[in-house]
């Protein structure tokens, strides 16, 4: 049930953790790789931040992308010349002859598994405002299930210093519970801590604590997940669950975003009617791919009291549709593996605040109803610029 509820809160900003909760700082979160790839082409290890003994860039040099710095990779993600649509053919070089004119012209395609090429998403940080707070009554199959919230708390440094080793960070919080008739069955907590690039909305690290209670069955009563993105395209994940600890390193596509910056990438979209977007989402240590649609201006009935308290209309707001497919590493869906539907409807002004939220999930029938929201007081661009 805590994965559903913080798949969910996702659909805001995520889950929000409450006073006194545990939590790391940004110095055990956001720690750089620990040290150089082997196999990276030694004359682009020259730009590479936080690894100790090479240098970085020098000053005046414009920053990086995003906080985060893109990973070397081992296979480059192209086939061939001419095997990707759309790709352009390399220029043949001129005056070859016998064995180095067979080269230029292999007669067979390299075959091998790459990483999946992705397009990477626009920046999106200065659509989150600082200070912006969502309240959801959870629901499941009709009965009351819980309560998920969702903050954006405030603008940190990074701990690794000044662009180009690092950029301002928003912190997002998140906290979902279970509640009514699921309670009499297990008590759950879900806490989410993340960190993402305030200009790009990149994730750079991630920390969830679930805490189960009460009588149902489980393999375990408390599990601690910590993500930190190496970089676009590579994130390496500690698990533990109770006192078994379980770590991984992942390769994943560019547009990969942790379970709580994935949706705050949603509301950022301005799709019209028929356009569709897809991105790559980590949650805990599964990897699935989201894709949406855009179905245009929808009448939401009923209306929630907080929407209507906010000035909406039943007009007033864009319904979206979309899947999530549990994906190997190069992108291709996992067979055997369902693939899950949702819904949602926003605001159709600039505000895009999530009114109703359902879905499919593993658990079956999850709705989320709007019962309260705090408008942001300032934007993450002006604190990022004021930094």
């Amino acid at each position: 049930m805590a994965v559903v509820l913080c798949c969910f809160t996702t659909m805001t900003l995520g889950p929000t953790v409450r006073a006194g909760s545990s939590e790391p700082g940004p110095e055990t979160m956001t720690q750089p790789p620990a040290g150089p790839d082997p196999d990276e082409p030694r004359g682009r290890r020259v730009g590479r931040v936080g690894v100790v003994g090479e240098p970085t860039a020098p000053q005046g040099v414009s920053p990086p992308p995003d906080a985060s710095v893109m990973p070397s990779l081992r296979t480059p993600p192209v086939v061939g010349a001419g095997t990707t649509p759309g790709a352009k053919p390399r220029p043949r070089p001129k005056g070859l002859h016998g064995w180095s004119d067979a080269l230029a012209s292999p007669p067979m395609i390299d075959a091998r598994r790459r990483q999946a090429r992705t397009q990477r998403p626009a920046d999106f940080g200065h659509t989150l405002g600082i200070g912006e707070r969502f309240r959801f009554d959870v629901s499941f199959a009709g009965n009351p299930a819980g309560l998920a919230e969702a903050e954006i708390t405030g603008i940190e440094p990074d701990p690794r210093g000044p662009p180009p080793a690092g950029a301002p960070m928003l912190r997002l919080e998140g906290h979902a519970r279970t509640s009514g008739v699921v309670s009499l069955l297990a008590t759950v907590t879900d806490d989410m801590v993340t960190y993402v690039d305030a200009r790009t909305g990149a994730a750079i690290s991630n920390y969830n604590v679930l805490h189960y209670s009460g009588f149902a069955p489980r393999k375990y009563t408390h599990r601690e997940t910590r993500q930190a993105y190496e970089g676009r395209g590579q994130v390496r994940i500690v698990d533990t669950k109770d006192d078994e600890v379980e770590k991984k390193l992942h390769r994943v596509p560019i547009d990969t975003y942790d379970s709580l910056s994935v949706m705050a990438w949603v509301r950022s979209l301005r799709l019209e009617k028929g356009e569709r977007a897809k991105a790559h989402v980590v949650d805990g240590l599964t990897l699935m791919r989201v894709e949406i649609e855009c179905f245009g201006r929808d009448r939401l009935s009923p209306m929630p009291s907080m929407a209507t308290a906010l000035g909406l209309d039943p007009d007033d707001t864009i319904r979206i549709e979309g899947t999530i497919t549990r994906v190997d590493e190069h992108g291709a869906a996992i067979p055997g593996k369902r693939a899950f539907s949702l819904r949602a409807w926003l605001s159709a002004d600039e505000r895009r605040i999530p009114l109703v939220m359902e879905s499919d999930l593993w658990v079956g029938a999850i709705r989320l109803v709007l019962t309260g929201y705090d408008p942001p007081t300032e934007t993450s661009g002006s604190s990022a610029s004021a930094r």
